[in-house]
């Protein structure tokens, strides 16, 4: 970690289209919050925030990890833009030295650190403000905001999350692809899909 960057993994959800606790689904060798965790550690970023809602006593009893910081959203219900605004607070009130913030969703399991650094690497050589995902004609996380966007993005709430600012600040944005690796894992179908996908990989 050699950044001034916060990752900030959204975790808060109570996973209602799934059935059952998303975080904790087993991913690889671990659940697919650790996963989420693990590649954000490994990556250049100086700081890895998690952001917890439902279930947060019990996702947090069975994540095993150090150095990572939870923060609890109570106000997880009202979406997404209330656990990027979370997390934003916990940051701007504890005087953290911060440049960018790096949003990251735990159900984005084909999110590596590769591609995490890609931007990292981006924002820091090229003095990009504002870094986006790629899917199809639509832009979305992992989004990477430099600390001008902090107080717009300490404002959100709702279930826009980091997808209004993107579109409020379209021209300024440069977005990547990572080919391959955009897939969201929402129900129980995307959950059994991912696992075939992995299965099947040489």
């Amino acid at each position: 970690m050699n950044s001034k960057v916060t990752i900030l993994i959204l975790a808060a959800g109570s996973s209602s289209r799934m059935g059952k606790i998303k975080q904790l689904l087993p991913w690889k060798d671990s659940t697919l919050l650790e996963h989420a965790i693990k590649i954000a550690k490994l990556s250049k970023a100086s700081e890895v925030l998690v952001v917890l809602g439902s279930n947060a006593k019990l996702i947090k009893e069975n994540i095993k990890t150090d150095n990572v910081s939870f923060l609890e959203n109570t106000n997880w219900e009202l979406g997404l833009g209330t656990s990027i605004s979370c997390g934003v607070n916990f940051l701007m009130h504890n005087n953290k030295d911060t440049d960018a913030i790096l949003v990251l969703l735990a159900d984005q399991a084909l999110i590596d650190t590769e591609y995490l650094n890609e931007m990292i690497d981006r924002f820091t050589s090229n003095k990009i403000d504002l870094i986006a995902t790629r899917y199809g004609d639509k832009i979305g996380v992992p989004a990477l905001f430099k600390q001008i966007y902090f107080t717009d993005l300490q404002n959100l709430d709702g279930d826009q999350g980091a997808q209004l600012l993107l579109k409020k600040f379209e021209d300024k944005v440069v977005s990547m692809n990572p080919v391959g690796k955009t897939f969201d894992v929402d129900t129980l179908v995307d959950y059994n899909k991912l696992l075939r996908m992995y299965d099947n990989k040489p």
